[in-house]
């Protein structure tokens, strides 16, 4: 099976649009999300409306749980608040009511996806070290765990004691050796924060074991005109085409 595994949409369809053309392209037809559909950008409806019509699954993000809560501000910086106050007021209760039906975790039969760590104490601990990333393996009989949350796209591939990284900032291909286990961080597709600002996504085939990180460039200025227009923080739509 072939899978595209994207993360980190935050509500950026101009980004989305490519991807999913992208994959469309290609045949690939089960698309999986290491989630936060929203947060951040002007089009949370309409992305997650372009996302249920194809064969879709997506755990649930940090920002998709925040925004089922009345206490934003326990969550995020000033930035994102806002973002997500912006978002929910153009929402409809059905859509809000999709997010809460997401699970932490998804499991396939090689592969686990989920948001960024499989300990239920600690969901949403940041993955940014070997140490973490082997940590983050013990939650799991599977040996390759999917996840987004940093927006930084790599690889962590441990065989034996030893441990290696890979950079995805400009993307990669690798064969996977069924022998070793990986930690694959896909990147985001909707905001960028390893000094890149395309877009990025993971394409896996579980048969082959063979995967690539993909950086795909879209129109960001688009997705900042709608952003600016709708009164989101300047440091937000900003940022995307500076990818931090």
């Amino acid at each position: 099976m072939i899978y595209a595994i994207l993360s980190d949409v935050h509500a950026n369809l101009e980004a989305l649009a490519v991807v999913i053309n992208y994959v469309i392209d290609l045949g690939i037809k089960e698309i999986l999300s290491c989630g936060d559909l929203v947060g951040y950008g002007p089009d949370p409806s309409s992305c997650i409306n372009f996302l249920r019509r194809y064969n879709f699954s997506s755990v649930i993000g940090n920002h998709d749980k925040a925004i089922l809560s009345d206490s934003l501000s326990i969550y995020f910086n000033e930035e994102a608040v806002v973002a997500l106050n912006i978002q929910k007021s153009s929402m409809k209760a059905e859509e809000i009511e999709y997010l809460r039906t997401l699970p932490m975790q998804i499991n396939k039969e090689s592969f686990t996806i989920t948001h960024s760590f499989l300990d239920k104490k600690k969901p949403f601990k940041y993955v940014l070290d070997s140490e973490t990333a082997f940590d983050n393996l013990s939650f799991t009989k599977r040996n390759i765990i999917f996840l987004g949350h940093t927006h930084i796209p790599c690889v962590y591939v441990f065989n034996g004691s030893n441990v290696e990284y890979l950079d995805g900032s400009l993307g990669l291909t690798l064969e996977m050796n069924p022998r070793n286990k990986y930690v694959i961080n896909v990147g985001s597709v909707g905001q960028s924060r390893d000094n890149n600002a395309d877009l990025s996504f993971g394409i896996f085939d579980s048969s082959l074991n063979y995967l690539r990180l993909i950086r795909l460039p879209y129109p960001i200025a688009k997705t900042q005109v709608k952003m600016k227009k709708l009164g989101f923080p300047e440091y937000l739509y900003k940022r995307l085409s500076q990818g931090c």
